[in-house]
């Protein structure tokens, strides 16, 4: 079925929406990009991902040029290596989070510039500092700029990131985490797990991002089509013309999405696509 508005964008989350295993694409899904790209839709990733942690199976497409990364606060062009919109964290915010976190002992990342900035020493001994779970280990394989003090890095440096990403933060701890961030006042608070924390500039989230790269484009957000399946993709998933939510989304994405589709390892993105964007009968 199509919607009555042409859908000229599809903008999708990645983990627990469209990648399997971290970093697999399926055929299905990478044939439906590529046909959506080839009918001038532009297909967009939107993750909370940094651009540089990007797996190949999606940027090595012909079609996708644009990502909107950090949650919405980067938007890039990957072809021109360049931002072109930005929502970032004022430094002393940036400061005050890694403060916290280390009283909390806990795997802190921040990401500058595109790229993913830690503790010396943290990515290969997260197991033994951070206890971090064998399913979580995958996301510090990043190509990470290392700092021995992140706090002293941000001040000297005036820092402003994109975000700040909290992987993993242990039950014990995790509501009276949050409640030290929120009583910051100058973020906001998102999560693509139930475990771990993603934090933004007040405001700033997919959808932000999402009407951003569509005011740069001169595109109506009517004619978008968003996918996913947690938290953090919440605010696009308003913002779109269309919202789709895969099988394996949680209640509140459901309950706010225009349709569901089949579950993230049933390929339910290439259903979206196949349905909405390229209305085929299926």
């Amino acid at each position: 079925m199509c919607m009555h508005k042409k859908i000229r964008m599809i903008a999708f989350d990645l983990d627990g929406t469209t990648l399997q295993h971290g970093n697999v694409l399926s055929e299905r899904n990478r044939q439906a990009m590529e046909r959506a790209a080839a009918a001038g839709v532009y297909v967009v990733p939107s993750t909370g991902r940094i651009v540089s942690f990007l797996p190949p199976c999606l940027t090595e497409l012909p079609g996708i040029r644009y990502a909107i990364t950090s949650n919405g606060a980067a938007v890039w062009d990957m072809q021109e290596n360049r931002r072109i919109c930005v929502n970032l964290i004022d430094p002393e915010t940036a400061c005050r989070v890694v403060e916290i976190a280390r009283e909390f002992r806990l795997y802190t990342e921040l990401y500058v510039n595109g790229r993913s900035v830690t503790r010396t020493g943290d990515p290969e001994h997260a197991a033994e500092r951070y206890d971090m779970p064998p399913e979580k280990r995958f996301f510090t394989r990043k190509d990470y700029i290392l700092k021995d003090d992140l706090a002293v890095y941000v001040r000297e440096e005036d820092v402003h990131p994109e975000k700040i990403n909290f992987m993993y933060v242990p039950d014990a701890v995790r509501d009276a985490f949050h409640a030290r961030l929120e009583a910051l006042g100058t973020l906001e608070i998102t999560y693509s797990s139930v475990d771990n924390f993603e934090l933004n500039a007040k405001g700033c989230d997919k959808g932000t991002g999402l009407l951003a790269f569509c005011a740069v484009l001169g595109m109506d957000p009517a004619e978008t089509m968003a996918i996913g399946d947690n938290g953090n993709d919440l605010g696009m998933l308003r913002e779109a013309g269309l919202s789709v939510a895969v099988g394996n989304a949680i209640g509140t994405v459901k309950s706010v999405c225009d349709a569901v589709v089949a579950d993230y390892r049933e390929d339910g993105f290439a259903e979206a696509v196949e349905r909405f964007v390229l209305c085929e009968d299926i």
